[in-house]
């Protein structure tokens, strides 16, 4: 059988590609190395940060907004283009503003080093925003505040260039959903089915309905960016029967792939044979959106999916689900967060949702829940699965567990609230993952040593990984060649080479004696000339020190969290006696679940048609 010479993965969710070097301190900058939507936190004194920072500095920054709208009216103007630059999420943005007849018309994006699933589309949304009030004094876009406050920043300079009076525009980082906001009481809506959130699950969820027959669907989003933590992935795994693997002559049959999901899994007998099912049939369901995944990788039997082999599978499968829902007319509402269910005498019929202004609800005969898990909330963390709390998170801002509460107020079953998946190494202080699935590498702390076994997991592992900050991950170039994460990574520049052992213990700050031991006694293990101090099996391969050697600051991470709602083979959602609630449905990470990205898709397919039953019927 001929493959693709690329490893497997065990998680392989992946993030955007990464900026992060050792001890690059000249290209940090301020909020450069800080976080947005899926863009990393560095502890949990950032999460909390990052986490107000989305739901918004309150009152002064709206007293600000107040005084700024004089300095707008006021100002003069010069017609042109100028050029401008501010600090993003990742280093400098640069961008053009053209003025015309005393007004913006237009702003172009520049060289840049933003997210692209995350800038690509948060740019246009910020730029209308600027250009319709005239002024870089609007709302941040939210899940991506420090790309898009950038582009107001860099605005600001290039107006000033233009003539505007210095100081007379303040540019903060509100979104506009600041926790104190006064709102309104709005308008009810009706809709046949609801789904609440705008991520795998959900899009997934609301095609399938819309393909089933179902007249109004409605999706809501509560951030300004759409498809949450898929559109960073770079695998798409544990999907079956596909055209790419047929391609690779790698045949996975019905019982092997129940066997292989089954090892790992806690759901249920009826939720693995839905898996299972559904795993068969993704492929051919993606490909009729225009999805082709054609890059099938790894060993015999390996399900591993990208688009290309040179392109992630998460940005391209979301960007294209979201031009279906769109051609298929289903109303995508951003910026709007559900509240509260809508349940009486067992039967959903909605939520109460609340946008900048206005709370209302959403009447529906069906409704989705999709709304992603609780990684990005630290005090659900501690309460379930204490020591999370003090990890990173690779996940999504939006990740807060806003369900967690909803489904105990309106006894919806809750299970396996303990169970994370922990990351072993994602880019510090980003949220990218990084790494490859071979073992042929080392982490050494500032001081050039080892402390830790590589190839672990799990909460304890990640406390010691950051006991241990700043920790820095060393592999050589048959490492790097191994894999595409790491080889576009370090392409990039976001991961530095060096020529010798001498200039990457220069980088790090340490010893150069000490960092050739360390390596020294690594490459003896692999030999079989010394027990590895730390891994119960040496590595596969030694690392080359005579060849070019790559590094970059690294962090475990709390990816998911996989306990959640509790729904049955046809997504249906239970309350605490196992009762199935009528008319409520869920699917993705918000779930109890051991699945993932593909399970996402294909329990947001059956929540869809189960949704479409209903209203059906």
């Amino acid at each position: 059988m001929k493959f693709n010479q690329l490893t497997p993965i065990v998680l392989a969710l992946s993030l955007s590609l990464v900026f992060a070097g050792c001890e690059n301190n000249n290209q940090k900058e301020e909020p450069a190395n800080k976080t947005e939507q899926n863009e990393s936190v560095e502890n949990t004194d950032k999460v909390d940060k990052e986490k107000n920072e989305e739901t918004d500095q309150a009152g002064d920054q709206k007293e600000d907004k107040d005084e700024n709208k004089e300095a707008k009216s006021n100002s003069s103007l010069k017609d042109g283009t100028y050029k401008a630059s501010a600090n993003g999420y990742d280093r400098e943005l640069n961008l053009e503003v053209k003025i015309a007849d005393g007004k913006i018309s237009d702003i172009e994006l520049l060289d840049n080093h933003e997210s692209d699933p995350v800038i690509n589309r948060a740019f246009p949304i910020i730029k209308e925003r600027i250009i319709e009030a005239n002024s870089p004094d609007v709302d941040s876009v939210s899940a991506a505040t420090y790309s898009t406050t950038a582009v107001k920043q860099a605005t600001l300079a290039a107006l000033e260039e233009a003539g505007l009076e210095k100081d007379s525009i303040k540019v903060t980082n509100s979104t506009g959903y600041e926790e104190d906001r006064e709102l309104k009481e709005g308008e009810d809506k009706s809709t046949d089915l609801l789904v609440i959130g705008a991520g795998p699950a959900g899009l997934s969820s609301a095609i399938q309905a819309k393909q089933d027959g179902v007249e109004n669907v409605t999706v809501i989003e509560k951030m300004d960016i759409l498809s949450g933590n898929g559109k960073f992935d770079m695998n798409f795994f544990d999907m079956a029967n596909s055209e790419a693997m047929k391609a690779n002559n790698n045949e996975v049959t019905k019982e092997e792939y129940k066997e292989k999901f089954a090892e790992n899994s806690w759901d249920s007998d009826e939720r693995i044979d839905a898996m299972t099912d559904g795993a068969f049939e993704v492929d051919s369901w993606l490909r009729d959106q225009g999805i082709k995944l054609e890059y099938n990788f790894g060993e015999d039997g390996s399900m591993n999916h990208m688009a290309k082999e040179d392109e992630y599978a998460g940005n391209y499968i979301q960007t294209k689900l979201e031009e279906t829902a769109n051609k298929l007319g289903i109303e995508i509402i951003p910026g709007t967060k559900a509240t509260d269910l809508i349940i009486e005498d067992g039967k959903a019929s909605g939520a109460v949702v609340e946008d900048k202004e206005n709370t209302y609800n959403i009447n529906a005969t069906s409704t989705v829940i999709a709304t992603g898990g609780f990684s990005n909330n630290p005090d659900l963390l501690a309460e379930y699965i204490p020591g999370g709390e003090e990890l990173p998170t690779s996940n999504q801002i939006g990740a807060t567990g806003d369900f967690v509460k909803i489904a105990k107020d309106h006894n919806i079953k809750l299970d396996d609230m303990d169970k994370p998946s922990v990351f072993p190494k994602i880019l510090d202080p980003r949220r990218d993952l990084t790494g490859a699935f071979d073992n042929n590498f080392i982490f050494v702390n500032e001081d050039g040593e080892r402390f830790i076994d590589e190839t672990s997991s799990g909460i304890e592992y990640g406390q010691e990984m950051v006991k241990h900050r700043p920790v820095y991950y060393i592999f050589d170039e048959t490492a790097k060649d191994s894999f595409y994460r790491l080889s576009s990574q370090v392409e990039k520049g976001y991961i530095d080479e060096y020529d010798s052992v001498e200039d990457l213990a220069k980088a790090i700050g340490c010893e150069t004696d000490t960092l050739n031991d360390t390596l020294d006694t690594y490459n003896k293990a692999v030999k079989g000339e010394a027990d590895d101090p730390f891994r119960e099996e040496a590595g596969e391969e030694e690392i080359n020190t005579d060849g070019k050697l790559y590094c970059v600051k690294v962090t475990p991470a709390l990816h998911m969290t996989k306990g959640g709602i509790v729904a049955n083979e046809k997504a249906q959602v239970l309350d605490k006696d196992d009762n199935i609630i009528d008319g409520l449905y869920a699917a993705g990470e918000v779930t109890d679940t051991s699945g993932a990205y593909s399970s996402a898709v294909i329990f947001g397919r059956i929540s869809g048609k189960s949704a479409a039953e209903n209203i059906n019927k």
